[in-house]
């Protein structure tokens, strides 16, 4: 049999017993329905309530992000959630607290944790969080990898442009007998935007140029003999 549910606030009826979905108002201690957002005795307006289902949905699918810690009014440990999210420590407990909330019940839970917002409003505010908190690292990780291929894709590029000049320097070379300064009767149809070419001298000995890319800012000499510098990869 139940004990009676004593209200020590209650000072006019000392032996005053509240049933399952009553609970004592929290200004004058008058026993008012779970569910009622004002005190029909003293007009206080009271805490919001704990949902179960929601709290039961936001640990399981957002709280690793700490929805569910905003939602009972724990901001600091939902802070905490986002900040370490990536670890997966923070879904772990989650897990935990999943289980521990789905053997309470909802009387014990709003008793332990007054509803502090909407679960909606605060699942998006978390989930915005933590999408933009894991964009922020995935960003670090790839932009190095991104400004790091781009610079090796910009080195393949300069030694073929280097050797695509010194052959076709060569072949004019064949057919002529002499080297050239002219770019245009070389015949480069595919050369490389960022690449420039500056041919200093030609003669039927030899000649004299300079490749530059532009986004390395390195310059290469090359002669018909050889390659004084080829940039490294």
């Amino acid at each position: 049999m139940n004990q009676p549910d004593l209200n020590p606030n209650n000072q006019g009826d000392p032996k005053q017993t509240r049933k399952p979905d009553e609970k004592y108002c929290e200004s004058c201690g008058a026993i008012i329905k779970r569910s009622a957002e004002a005190c029909p005795a003293c007009g206080t307006r009271q805490k919001g309530m704990i949902n179960k289902t929601s709290l039961l949905l936001l640990t399981f699918f957002l709280g690793g992000l700490g929805a569910h810690k905003f939602y009972t009014g724990r901001n600091f440990q939902g802070v905490l959630h986002i900040l370490f999210f990536w670890t997966g420590i923070p879904a772990l407990v989650s897990l935990v607290e999943f289980i521990i909330y789905a053997s309470t019940s909802s009387e014990r839970l709003n008793e332990k944790y007054p509803a502090k917002g909407s679960a909606l409003i605060i699942a998006c505010i978390a989930l915005g969080v933590g999408l933009i908190y894991m964009a922020a690292i995935l960003a670090a990780i790839a932009i190095p990898q991104f400004i790091n291929y781009r610079e090796r894709a910009y080195h393949a590029v300069f030694k073929s442009e280097l050797q695509n000049f010194m052959t076709a320097e060569e072949l004019y070379f064949l057919q002529n007998n002499k080297y050239t300064t002219d770019l245009t009767v070389l015949q480069l149809t595919h050369k490389a935007p960022l690449v420039e070419i500056d041919i200093i001298s030609a003669d039927k000995n030899c000649f004299e140029a300079t490749v530059t890319h532009t986004k390395l800012h390195k310059s290469v000499a090359i002669d018909c003999h050889s390659v004084d510098q080829i940039p490294e990869d």
